[in-house]
């Protein structure tokens, strides 16, 4: 039986909010969060993991406190990078984004579905534990498709917030979330 771990780390706080910035770093709130997951429970034990980052800044800035505590490089994969948002003007993503939470899935971009189906692929793909320093709707989609649910949006992780998902013998098999509340589900 084998069995390993993959776990998302939503960004810290932000400095400019969704749809404000093409790639802004963190808050001095988000690198104090950052600094936090060097003492977070779920966190202590990464020896044997591969560190991967979306190479979205604020991202990346969040990663490199807990990397350096065990002297890991950080890979970025452009897999983990926020929902895309190309063609969308900046002052309407967050109004777009809101819309297409909402959707059912069947109704969504083609761009958005491939964008879902790429992570998913990706996280199937691991055979090591890994640790992803990501984005809320990439949080999201993972879970979402785990659980079935018909929407993008499964629950409102926080800054920092750890998901954790357990690979066993290649399925993956359930996962624990934290946001407002710690909850652990079954797949």
């Amino acid at each position: 039986m084998s069995q390993f771990e993959i776990i998302f780390v939503r960004h810290g706080e932000a400095e400019s909010s969704f749809g404000t910035h093409q790639d802004p770093g963190l808050s001095k709130n988000g690198l104090t969060q950052s600094l936090k997951l060097i003492e977070h429970n779920e966190l202590q034990s990464l020896e044997k993991f591969m560190f991967i980052s979306s190479p979205k800044l604020r991202a990346i800035e969040t990663a490199k406190p807990i990397a350096n505590k065990f002297n890991k490089e950080i890979k970025i994969d452009k897999t983990f990078i926020e929902i895309p948002t190309e063609d969308i003007e900046m002052n309407k993503k967050q109004e777009w984004l809101k819309q297409i939470v909402r959707k059912d899935k069947n109704q969504l971009p083609n761009y958005i579905k491939l964008w879902e189906k790429n992570i998913f692929e990706k996280v199937k793909s691991f055979h090591q534990s890994t640790i992803i320093f990501s984005h809320f709707m990439v949080i999201n989609s993972i879970l979402s498709t785990l659980s079935n649910n018909k929407n993008l949006l499964y629950f409102y992780p926080d800054y920092t917030s750890v998901t954790k998902i357990i690979n066993l013998n290649g399925e993956l098999n359930h996962f624990l979330c934290e946001g407002n509340k710690k909850t652990f589900i079954n797949i």
